[in-house]
This record gives C-alpha cells, sequence and structure tokens, in this order.
C-alpha cells in the first residue's frame, strides 16, 4: 500500500504516528501500557489510511489487530474485559448499520470489536462517542464549507482510529473524572 501513496502522504502518515506516540509520551501511562500502546497505534494508523484511501477496512488488518489485541489481554490478565469490549464495539456498530441500512460498513463493525479487545468496554463507548463526534464535527465543517453534499460519505475508519487512541491515551483520567462527578 505504501508503494501508492504519493510521497506527501507518506510524510503525513510518518508525522502523524510521531505525534502519537508523542501523546503516549504524554500521557500518565506505565511502562506496559507505553509499549502496548505504541504496538496499538501502528495498526491504528495503518487502518485508518487504508480507509480512507480505499474505504476499505480490510479483514487482514482487523485480523492482525484482535490476535495482537488478544495476546495483549490475557498477558495483562483482562482478557474477560478486552472480549465484553469487542462484543460492545461489534454489536453496537451493528445495530446502528442495521439501523443505517448499510450507512456503516461491515468492516466497520469488524473493526470496532478488534479494537474493543485493546480498550475493554468503557474504553470502547468513550471512543465510539468519540468517533461520532469528530465524524459529525467533520461532516458540519465540510458541509458548510461546500465541499461535501448530504449524499456524500465519509470514510469512518479513520474516526474510529481517533476515537480509539484518544481513548486509549485520555480514557481512564476521562472514567476518573466522570466517576467525580457521579
Amino acid at each position: 500500500m505504501a508503494g501508492h501513496l504519493p510521497l506527501r502522504a507518506r510524510i503525513i502518515v510518518v508525522l502523524m504516528l510521531l505525534l502519537m506516540f508523542a501523546g503516549l509520551s504524554l500521557a500518565d501511562l506505565d511502562r506496559l501500557a507505553l509499549v502496548r500502546g505504541g504496538l496499538f497505534c501502528v495498526p491504528l494508523l495503518v487502518m485508518a489510511v487504508i480507509d480512507f484511501w480505499t474505504g476499505l477496512l480490510p479483514d487482514r488488518g482487523n485480523l492482525y489487530l484482535a490476535g495482537l489485541g488478544l495476546v495483549m489481554a490475557g498477558i495483562m490478565g483482562e482478557l474477560q474485559d478486552a472480549l465484553f469490549g469487542a462484543v460492545l464495539g461489534a454489536a453496537l456498530l451493528f445495530v446502528l448499520r442495521t439501523l443505517s441500512r448499510g450507512g456503516i460498513g461491515l468492516g466497520d463493525v469488524k473493526y470496532a470489536a478488534a479494537f474493543g479487545i485493546w480498550l475493554g468496554w468503557q474504553g470502547t463507548l468513550l471512543a465510539l462517542v468519540l468517533a461520532f463526534v469528530l465524524g459529525a464535527c467533520l461532516a458540519l465543517v465540510l458541509l458548510g464549507m461546500g465541499r461535501m453534499g448530504r449524499r456524500d460519505r465519509l470514510a469512518f475508519g479513520p474516526f474510529l482510529s481517533a476515537g480509539a487512541y484518544l481513548s486509549y491515551v485520555g480514557g481512564a483520567a476521562f472514567w476518573s473524572s466522570y466517576e467525580v462527578l457521579l
């Protein structure tokens, strides 16, 4: 795929990956979570770029992300939460796919299950909310600028990746703040 990306796009992808790593280093994460986050960032970015350019989230990428996530969850002793995150992510997007009559692709459903393994149920829920908010904001801006029509579609994978990344980096702080408000 990298051979098909223009040089400018490849430079942007490398810069985005460096920014993602910088965000991880600034987050309040222990060493294991930092290494785990580094392993999580690469497939998130790859899947976002593939979906942006092709409109598809490949099964191979979803399987790689899910498999690596299961290994990590097993090492960390978080297998139950990981599986619940996968089921929650897939179920929520599948329901939305059904209600939207195909507006959300099946690849998005599988992708939510794959990153749900990494995030657990709370992180997956936050990631999906963030993805929808980010996607809606960009769609509104593009509509307002006349760059997009009401019938045009945006690839949702980049927003899912952004939501998953933000949830990984700041999810614990978000849920701690939420619990204080209760």
